[in-house]
């Protein structure tokens, strides 16, 4: 079994919606937290399509989605948490915007963890969220910032003059991967995550069935060690 003391800090989540976070990474952001680390997190949209109600706007729904996710924020204990707010379901039309966007984030913020999307998650055939393409759309996006782009002072050169410098993070960790290979422990903060989740009412997040598919999934990936209740990541390291 893995350790938050594994993971290097400043640490940087980036992911698509709001709960993502929650979700595949919100006990291990807790106790990252908890161990004094520094974690911000960045939301490319606001999950302002995801709704079955006709009759909410998007402009309403960005609002709730925004205000569940600085509530569940602080229950985690985050309290640097940016919105990029590009629309729900279109991130796979805004790739070179946000790699822009991220990449002065990363030259800024300089984490040497990143966690995000696994770009490359698998074929979907357990889960099509994984490949849900805002997912895969981040973590390509996120990969070619920390990777590629940051470290090169020829990428956007124009933060160079506002005193952004290149940086490279030491590592990737992506959440929704078919391979993980690096695995938390989260059954102390189990609870903690929950109550997370709860904040996340528009997507039903609050309801006993959410709890126990959440239980569900951490223990199919407590199956790859002793410990009941457990968060997998892929690791993904640079050239």
């Amino acid at each position: 079994m893995n350790s938050i003391k594994d993971i290097p800090d400043p640490i940087m989540v980036i992911t698509a919606h709001p709960d993502d976070i929650e979700v595949h990474g919100g006990g291990t952001v807790t106790q990252l937290v908890s161990a004094g680390k520094q974690v911000t997190c960045v939301l490319c949209s606001s999950g302002n399509r995801g709704t079955g109600d006709p009759e909410i706007t998007m402009e309403e729904l960005a609002k709730l989605r925004e205000e569940e996710q600085v509530a569940a924020s602080a229950i985690l204990g985050v309290r640097d948490v940016r919105f990029l707010r590009y629309d729900d379901g279109d991130l796979s039309f805004v790739v070179p915007d946000l790699r822009d966007k991220l990449v002065r984030l990363i030259r800024e913020v300089r984490p040497q963890s990143i966690v995000t999307h696994d770009p490359y998650p698998g074929d979907g055939g357990q889960d099509s969220c994984s490949i849900y393409p805002d997912h895969t759309a981040v973590g390509l996006a996120a990969f070619q910032s920390a990777y590629v782009c940051a470290p090169g002072p020829l990428f956007y050169p124009e933060h160079l003059k506002e005193g952004l410098k290149p940086h490279k993070p030491h590592i990737m960790y992506l959440i929704m991967s078919s391979h993980p290979n690096f695995f938390i422990d989260v059954s102390s903060v189990w609870e903690t995550k929950l109550r997370a989740l709860h904040h996340h009412r528009t997507q039903g997040r609050h309801t006993l069935e959410n709890d126990q598919e959440m239980e569900r999934i951490a223990r199919e990936n407590g199956n790859h060690s002793e410990f009941a209740l457990v968060e997998a990541f892929r690791i993904l390291l640079p050239t």
